[in-house]
């Protein structure tokens, strides 16, 4: 602050002298007699005008190209802020849902798929230990296909969850995205269970026969093929 207080001080300094030169070598050259005739005085008024009037004009331009030049500053750092709110607003919205998918998701699991036996136990034993050709086998379909149509909400639910973590997956050099993402996706595995997000991720696989493009974050089968 004060090296920019003395850099104005400085140019304010050299602008005073700037404009009372021409006036100080009028002086110096024709002295500083009041004159009574008008003649001198137009001379005088004609003098000042040739040297001032191009000083004005460059001291015009000057200004206006600090005021630009201000102005795009203001501009950028307006533009900086508002990415900055939009960032910090995307970013609680995207955790405010994952946390109402993931809620949602630890109730679906309580679901009694078959008569005493809940959805959690049904795809812990029969989605988390999978081989790449249980993913496109019949029978783990024809076990998707049953399971959605008596309870879709268990892969809808899950089907949501990943286009939010993509979002907050996608963006570089954004430190708070990273954070998000993974403050995210331990918040599921802190309502789930890991190995349940493991067995959702591969249901999530065998239900859409790999037709979604989906970066699964939690199988380790899924995320060796890709």
């Amino acid at each position: 602050m004060k090296y920019k207080t003395s850099i104005f001080a400085i140019g304010i300094f050299i602008l005073c002298i700037w404009f009372l030169l021409p006036l100080a070598l009028y002086v110096y050259s024709f002295g500083i007699q009041i004159s009574n005739d008008h003649e001198r005085w137009a001379e005088f008024g004609s003098a000042m005008g040739g040297i001032y009037s191009p000083l004005l004009a460059v001291c015009t331009l000057v200004v206006l190209g600090a005021q630009v030049t201000l102005q795009r500053r203001q501009t950028a750092l307006q533009q900086q802020i508002n990415t900055h709110e939009y960032d910090q607003a995307f970013l609680l919205q995207s955790r405010s849902d994952i946390e109402f998918y993931g809620s949602k998701m630890n109730e679906v699991m309580s679901v009694q798929v078959l008569p005493g036996i809940p959805i959690k136990l049904f795809l812990k034993s029969n989605f988390t230990n999978l081989t790449k050709e249980d993913l496109d086998s019949p029978s783990k379909r024809e076990l998707a296909a049953n399971l959605h149509a008596s309870t879709p909400m268990a892969y809808d639910l899950w089907a949501a969850v990943y286009p939010i973590l993509a979002g907050m997956a996608h963006p570089v050099d954004k430190p708070m995205y990273e954070l998000g993402f993974v403050a995210s996706s331990q918040k599921l595995i802190a309502l789930l269970g890991f190995e349940m997000c493991v067995a959702l991720d591969n249901l999530h696989r065998v239900q859409s026969e790999n037709r979604t493009c989906v970066d699964y974050l939690f199988s380790p089968l899924l995320r060796a093929a890709e």
